[in-house]
C-alpha cells in the first residue's frame, strides 16, 4: 500500500444540531481543516445565540413587543396557548418594567393587545407554576404577585423550546 492511501483515510465527522461537518485526506490536512472549521462553526453559533436575547425597548407596547415575538416564532398571536401568553406578558413586564406581574397586568395587556383565549388565565397559572416557570410570591394590595423565573425567561428566549439547564 503506497503511503498517500495510508495518509487519505483519515477523516473526521462533527454535528451540532442539524448542521453536519465531514472531513476527509491526510492527517495533517484533516487536523488543520478541522481546527478552522470548529473555531469558525463555534464562533457563528455563539453570534447567533447572542442576537436570539435581545433586550426590549423601554418604549415598546405590548401589542408592538407581541407582534415581533409572532413574526418571530412564525405564529399568529392568537393561535399561541394560552400559558404562552401569559408568558409573554410576564416576560414583558419583568424585561420593561423589571417587576412581578398580577392577574390585573395580565387583564390589561391581554385586552391592549385584544388576544383571545385568555378568559380564565387563573387555569394556566396552575400549568406555569407546576412548570418551574412561574412562582407565586405571595399577595400585595390584596392581589396575588407572580414571578417569572430563569427557567420561564429561557423558555420564552428560546421561542418556546425546552432548554437544557
Amino acid at each position: 500500500m503506497s503511503s498517500e492511501t495510508m495518509e487519505s483515510k483519515h477523516g473526521v465527522r462533527i454535528k451540532k444540531g442539524d448542521v453536519e461537518i465531514e472531513v476527509w485526506g491526510s492527517r495533517d490536512f484533516v487536523e488543520s481543516t478541522l481546527e478552522r472549521l470548529r473555531e469558525e462553526f463555534f464562533k457563528k453559533s455563539e453570534i447567533t445565540e447572542a442576537q436570539a436575547v435581545k433586550p426590549l425597548s423601554p418604549t415598546m407596547t405590548f401589542t408592538e413587543y407581541l407582534a415581533e415575538e409572532a413574526k418571530a416564532l412564525g405564529r399568529e398571536p392568537d393561535t399561541l396557548k394560552g400559558y404562552e401568553k401569559i408568558l409573554l406578558i410576564g416576560y414583558y413586564i419583568y424585561t420593561t418594567e423589571n417587576r412581578d406581574f398580577t392577574y390585573d397586568d395580565i387583564e390589561r395587556l391581554k385586552t391592549e393587545a385584544r388576544l383571545s383565549g385568555l378568559e380564565n388565565p387563573r387555569q394556566y397559572m396552575g400549568v406555569l407554576i407546576r412548570r418551574g416557570y412561574v412562582s407565586e410570591t405571595g399577595v400585595e394590595g390584596g392581589k396575588k404577585v407572580f414571578r417569572m423565573l430563569r427557567r420561564g425567561l429561557q423558555y420564552v428566549e428560546s421561542g418556546f423550546r425546552e432548554t437544557e439547564a
